[in-house]
């Protein structure tokens, strides 16, 4: 585990004179329960801030004509977007993130993620969502006996399967990005 999570511990000042640097935060590997519940905030958060987004597409709609479902869809990946790897990309928490001292940072070096990185998270997390929202839909409709069923449920059992067994409890969407989920101890906390 060493590269990230060691460097969050804190070091002591050696020799005369010199202060000992500001003490950090010590940062652990977050486990699943604690992401599940902050990708529930934020997801309440993010339709909260859709619903806001589409007021005024609904009030133009009434004027100008119904809009294409694509651009629709395309406005909605947009706003997710923004939000995910907006927050990703200048802090390394989203808003669901923060009161449980989550932040997203680059495995190798412990800096907030890049452009790069936060959007090919967000890509594969979007993917990922998207399948177990189709697997719920197919179990409540019963339509679970066909090849697009198996094919989808592939892509949350991996990246669970990914989280459960990586050193680094990385989930598919943080291997491929690169980017580890740490949660940071209180500041004054003695652990």
């Amino acid at each position: 585990m060493g590269d990230v999570v060691g460097k969050a511990k804190q070091t002591k000042g050696q020799g005369a004179g010199k202060e000992a640097p500001a003490a950090r935060p010590q940062a652990v590997l977050a486990g699943f329960m604690v992401r599940l519940v902050a990708s529930l905030y934020d997801l309440g958060i993010i339709f909260a801030l859709a619903f806001l987004v589409f007021i005024p597409v609904t009030m133009a709609e009434q004027s100008l004509g119904v809009m294409p479902q694509w651009i629709k869809g395309m406005l909605a990946l947009t706003v997710f977007w923004a939000y995910f790897v907006g927050f990703w990309t200048r802090t390394g928490e989203t808003t669901g993130m923060r009161p449980w001292r989550l932040s997203v940072v680059m495995a190798n070096s412990g800096d907030i993620p890049t452009l790069a990185a936060a959007s090919i998270r967000f890509a594969v997390l979007m993917a990922t969502w998207l399948a177990a929202g189709f697997i719920l839909l197919s179990m409540l409709t019963g339509k679970t006996q066909n090849t697009a069923y198996a094919t989808v449920a592939l892509l949350p059992f991996v990246s669970l399967v990914c989280l459960a067994l990586t050193e680094k409890r990385q989930a598919l969407h943080d291997l491929l990005a690169g980017v580890i989920v740490v949660r940071r101890a209180a500041f004054g906390s003695k652990n």
